[in-house]
């Protein structure tokens, strides 16, 4: 339902099934990650391109025009999509086969635009086909030496360098400072409240997040009524386990005020939920938020314009302050779109494969297209600062030509939005101004994290704190057990 469909409560617990590719990627990592390509001479100007996802016309044509303009070097596709790719490509990772670029995110056989973003927000995780779709283990493969950091590629970049990208959702991506994959677009997913409730910030602690509750009226709720404690673990909190681990060493630190901090989140919310038919829900969500007893609501922010639609949420400014964390950092995260890629550490041709993933993040759009909306990277936000501006000047163009053709009543023929799958159509309270536009280049500023979760992890804490929140064992003896079962995992893989 809206922003936590059936499909994703059911499909999305147990990956159990990829534990054995991720067990033997770490045991090719150990092998392959500071050898060498094992090719044969004729093989030697040829860069392989793994396909995770089904391969396009798009990608093909991208492919043609690198082959085209490089006579010295091609790139050659592997397509890893079909039934069994998988086991494949991982076959040939221990044969020490390693792809010179690779997609680092399978969505699946559905896709990435499985949803239509005008028409209801899902939540990250909740429409990528968990079922088929995977990440790949992102951050074991950069620890391990098998990734390429890309900063000196952009930093040496004539076209590009750090002051050409959008820097914070890159950075949100670094494992020990490097940048091991590339995108390019992102989404911003947040939790979103009355700023005159909870205050006009971009983070906060559990405290504030408390403090904020208790003036709620009598019979309100923090978050939607109907979400229970495991569907705000999987869709949201999972993605923070990485900043309890140390993957290097084998170390975690569960037993801190920041996890503590997670659970008692957790604690305020419904163990089960008697799940009524999806619209009367969203109905009555709707209805707690314009009677102000649901305190936030998740937001995907995937235009600038998504600041105004925020604000006609509650029908007053809107605060994106995340989830709580300990110290107050940022609760929200990126959620990476369209094509994720990484290069390989081995690559036999660094500069060749660099001047084909660039593509991703070179500028595309100009301010005096009036068609800029319809290009292909404008339906999120841009990695490219040169194409996030473009788009942020077409937002007011768009809007001001609104204006200009409706003079009688133009919002109520600018574009609707349907933040629920079901519910009534949201018209803007307001139109965007530059004051807006900044609101949303400092939420970017103010994100820190990527969604990017790590499933077995993720299945052993919420296992473990199962027993606790089913009054079973105290929370001291909860995190020590957690912190031995997530410490053998650990050292199992490293």
């Amino acid at each position: 339902m809206g922003l936590f469909s059936n499909s994703f409560r059911e499909g999305s617990i147990k990956y159990s099934r990829h534990a054995l590719f991720f067990l033997l990627l770490a045991c090719v990592l150990v092998l392959s990650a500071c050898g060498e390509n094992q090719r044969t001479p004729e093989e030697e100007n040829i860069l392989i391109y793994a396909a995770l996802n089904p391969v396009t016309d798009k990608l093909e044509k991208s492919i043609a025009r690198f082959n085209e303009k490089h006579e010295d070097v091609q790139i050659e596709i592997h397509d890893y999509s079909d039934e069994g790719g998988r086991e494949r490509l991982q076959t040939e990772l221990v044969l020490g086969q390693v792809p010179d670029i690779m997609e680092l995110r399978c969505y699946g056989k559905a896709g990435e635009d499985v949803w239509d973003p005008l028409h209801g927000d899902p939540l990250p995780g909740s429409y990528t086909g968990p079922e088929d779709g995977y990440f790949m283990p992102y951050r074991q493969l950069a620890q391990r030496g098998y990734l390429e950091d890309l900063w000196p590629y952009i930093e040496n970049d004539p076209d590009l360098g750090r002051e050409a990208v959008l820097e914070a959702p890159l950075e949100a991506a670094e494992v020990n400072g490097g940048l091991y994959m590339l995108f390019e677009r992102v989404e911003i997913f947040t939790l979103i409240g009355r700023a005159s409730v909870v205050g006009d910030r971009y983070s906060w602690t559990l405290d504030d997040m408390m403090d904020a509750y208790a003036a709620m009226p009598e019979g309100s709720t923090i978050m939607r009524y109907n979400m229970t404690k495991r569907e705000v673990f999987y869709n949201l909190l999972c993605n923070s386990l990485e900043g309890f681990v140390n993957r290097e060493t084998g170390e975690c630190t569960f037993d801190s005020e920041g996890f503590r901090s997670l659970v008692g989140l957790l604690e305020t919310l419904p163990d089960e939920v008697d799940y009524e038919k999806a619209q009367e829900a969203e109905e009555e969500v709707m209805r707690r938020i314009k009677n102000g007893t649901q305190m936030l609501e998740g937001m995907l922010l995937y235009w600038p314009r998504n600041i105004c639609r925020s604000d006609s949420i509650f029908q007053e400014r809107a605060a994106f302050v995340g989830y709580p964390t300990a110290d107050g950092s940022s609760g929200s995260f990126f959620y990476q779109t369209g094509t994720v890629l990484g290069m390989s550490s081995t690559c036999r041709n660094k500069a060749a494969a660099w001047d084909y993933i660039r593509q991703m993040i070179t500028p595309r759009l100009r301010k005096t297209e009036s068609s800029i909306i319809a290009s292909d990277r404008s339906i999120d936000t841009p990695i490219n600062l040169n194409d996030y501006e473009a788009l942020c000047w077409y937002e007011l163009y768009y809007m001001a030509d609104t204006v200009r053709r409706y003079p009688e009543d133009p919002l109520k023929h600018y574009l609707p939005n349907r933040h629920f799958q079901y519910g009534p159509e949201i018209y803007l309270m307001d139109f965007l101004t530059e004051k807006d536009l900044q609101r949303h280049r400092e939420l970017i500023d103010h994100t820190t994290q990527l969604y990017w979760p790590e499933d077995e992890l993720s299945d052993i804490v919420w296992e473990t704190l199962g027993a606790y929140f089913a009054g079973d064992r105290p929370l001291d003896d909860t995190i020590r057990l957690l912190e031995s079962r997530v410490g053998l995992y650990l050292n199992e893989n490293r």
